[in-house]
């Protein structure tokens, strides 16, 4: 068996709903396991009428694990966010030791607009798969690309897909979220997401997702170009756009006509979260989208992109 997961608190439920219809919408029978870190049951979270639904799941199902334990002893009153993140490796165990051959973890904001069985198919090869940023690595084209990817990790965090052989990675990745988790860049330390450039060395059978339709996002407008070929979304000219992680700077991108391609879907997303009760704007309060409506942003923007390319030639001479 096999099964995507994910980890929402209840207000956050909508989130994990939208992400559940999309992957059945591309491929239809998809299963998604819910982790619901503050629901006392499962009774009571299945509101829609869809045919469809994810399988929830709470927190007593996993406690009994003494690092889910650990896990929730050190973090849940202090940091909520990185109780849910240090939850990721944990909850990937558990649903391999219920049954679960394949499973691949998401954010919540991830959602899918193409195909996505291969995806599994790559587990056949691989006993963990990883997703890159897919930052620009080029200091003379984008230095603050690099340093990002040096700063926050080669791997997103917000796409670990695991098999049954890759449960020792797993652990170890719920281990040291329980000793640590901090961004402090003179430790080396991202939070949760910078464990995972050690992972190949955990499980030699690491696989990476070259796909680079997959986990379209802000960091990767440059080097996972968007174009429109021959009427259809295409990415670098040739890939099928599979997913995106709709974070606030991904949103915020969209908005301000730096990403405008992934417009459509960024607004279908949001039409979908709204019939399911929450607003996505509300959920990014420092995005100001009066502003991009104004009828001399166009003109702004422009002026920008130069004043970007400008300042690109610059600092490109200056290597000469």
């Amino acid at each position: 068996m096999q099964t995507y997961c994910t980890i929402v608190n209840k207000k956050y439920l909508p989130f994990a709903r939208v992400l559940h219809q999309s992957l059945v919408l591309h491929e239809p029978g998809t299963r998604l396991q819910v982790l619901v870190i503050d629901a006392e049951n499962t009774e009571d979270l299945s509101a829609e009428a869809d045919n469809e639904q994810p399988e929830y799941h709470t927190l007593n199902e996993i406690i009994k694990d003494p690092i889910a334990a650990a896990i929730r002893k050190k973090y849940e009153a202090s940091n909520p966010d990185h109780f849910r993140w240090a939850l990721k490796p944990v909850f990937i165990c558990h649903l391999l030791g219920q049954g679960f051959s394949k499973v691949i973890f998401t954010d919540p904001d991830v959602y899918f607009i193409g195909r996505h069985g291969f995806l599994f198919d790559l587990l056949e090869r691989h006993t963990i798969l990883l997703s890159p940023h897919w930052g620009n690595i080029h200091p003379l084209q984008d230095e603050d690309g690099l340093f990002s990817v040096l700063k926050n990790g080669v791997y997103s965090a917000a796409f670990v897909a695991a098999g049954i052989k890759g449960i020792a990675a797993m652990k170890w990745w719920a281990e040291v979220c329980h000793y640590k988790m901090e961004q402090r860049a003179e430790l080396g330390l991202y939070d949760d997401q910078k464990y995972l450039n050690l992972v190949p060395l955990i499980e030699p059978g690491t696989g990476i997702l070259y796909h680079r339709g997959c986990n379209l996002a802000s960091i990767n407008i440059d080097t996972c170009k968007r174009e429109i070929v021959n009427g259809r979304l295409l990415i670098n000219g040739s890939e099928e756009p599979v997913f995106i992680h709709f974070t606030r700077d991904t949103v915020t991108n969209i908005l301000n006509r730096n990403d405008q391609l992934l417009r459509p879907w960024l607004d279908k997303y949001a039409e979908e979260l709204g019939a399911r009760g929450l607003d996505l704007c509300s959920q990014f309060p420092s995005v100001n989208t009066d502003s991009f409506r104004n009828i001399l942003y166009p003109v702004r923007h422009r002026l920008r992109l130069r004043t970007r390319l400008k300042r690109f030639l610059f600092k490109l001479a200056e290597k000469l």
